[in-house]
C-alpha cells in the first residue's frame, strides 16, 4: 500500500522547512529516495535533512563523484549516495549497501534499483515548476506509512 502527499515549495527556505518537517515525522532507521531532474533541489534536500539530524552545521557535499558519503553522527549513521553514474546493477552491491541498509539510508537518482530497495521506504520526486517553485510529492511505502498524519500536519504549516 501506498500514500502519496503533494507540497509546492517556493524557495530555499520552504525546501529547509520541508527537510525539518520530514526529519521530526522520521523514526529511525529510515530509507529515503529522491528523484528529479539535475538541479532541482535533491541534494539541497539531503544537506538540509543530514543537517537536521546532526544538529550542529556541518559540511554535507554531493556524493555524485565518490557515489557515497557516510555521515557518522551522535544519534545516527546516514548513508547519502547518489547513483547517478551507475549504470550496471552489481555495481550498485560494491557501495556497502548490505552495510547500509541497517542504518539510516539516502538515495539520490535511485530509479534502476528500486527493486532492491526495502518495501518501507520514502520516495520524494521533486518537479521544477515556473517562477521557480517545485512541486514535490512525497510518496510512504510500508510501515513509513505510520508518519502520514504527522507529516500531513507539520507540512500544513509550510
Amino acid at each position: 500500500m501506498t500514500s502519496e502527499l503533494y507540497i509546492r515549495i517556493k524557495n530555499l527556505n520552504e525546501t529547509k522547512i520541508l527537510a525539518q518537517k520530514v526529519s521530526e515525522s522520521l523514526s529511525i532507521p529510515f530509507f529515503i529516495c529522491l528523484s528529479g531532474d539535475i538541479g532541482s533541489g535533491k541534494t539541497t534536500f539531503a544537506r538540509f535533512l543530514i543537517n537536521q539530524f546532526s544538529k550542529k552545521k556541518i559540511k554535507v557535499l554531493s556524493p555524485t563523484f565518490p557515489i557515497v558519503q557516510i555521515y557518522d553522527l551522535k544519534t545516527v549513521n546516514i548513508w547519502h549516495y547518489d547513483l547517478y553514474r551507475i549504470e550496471k546493477k552489481n555495481e550498485f552491491f560494491n557501495l556497502d549497501f548490505d552495510t547500509a541498509i541497517n542504518n539510516c539510508v539516502i538515495v539520490e537518482w535511485p530509479d534502476i534499483f528500486l527493486d532492491y530497495f526495502p518495501k518501507d521506504r520514502i520516495e520524494i520526486i521533486f518537479q521544477d515548476e515556473k517562477n521557480n517553485s517545485r512541486d514535490v510529492r512525497i510518496k510512504l511505502f510500508g510501515t513509513s506509512q505510520k508518519i502520514k498524519e504527522k507529516l500531513w500536519k507539520k507540512l500544513d504549516q509550510i
